[in-house]
This record gives structure tokens, sequence and C-alpha cells, in this order.
């Protein structure tokens, strides 16, 4: 599964793993992007921004909440 935009960066960010961007007029590809990397990415062109999950891993991994516990 291929997620873009701000929706990989928040996955990526739960499950610590790292980001990749398509190539643009200016830059080429990039990979092992950091979160705050790919946020300021995403700010000008969220389309830019991808991560591929396989989809079993996807499907199970566990729900993530940034609330603090209490």
């Amino acid at each position: 599964m291929r997620l873009t935009g701000f929706e990989a960066i928040e996955f990526a960010e739960r499950h610590n793993l790292p980001l990749k961007k398509h190539g643009d007029p200016v830059d080429g590809p990039a990979r092992d992007l950091s979160v705050a990397e790919a946020e300021a990415l995403a700010d000008g062109d969220e389309g830019l921004v991808y991560l591929d999950v396989p989809d079993d891993q996807y499907r199970d991994a566990a729900p993530a909440s940034f609330q603090p516990d209490r």
C-alpha cells in the first residue's frame, strides 16, 4: 500500500519509519527522510512525500493516539 502526504507522515511517525520523496523539477528523488524533512516538503507539495507499506503491516498496525495516557 502506498500512503502519500500527511497520511504517510503520520503513519511513519507512529511506527518510526523513514519516508521517501518523488523527484521534482529542482531535486531528484530522496530516501530516508525524517518526519521533519517530510513535513517541510509536504507543506509545499503534499504529493511529493510517500511511504510504501506492505498491506498486512498496514492492516495489522496497532492503532495509535497522540493523546496523553491518563
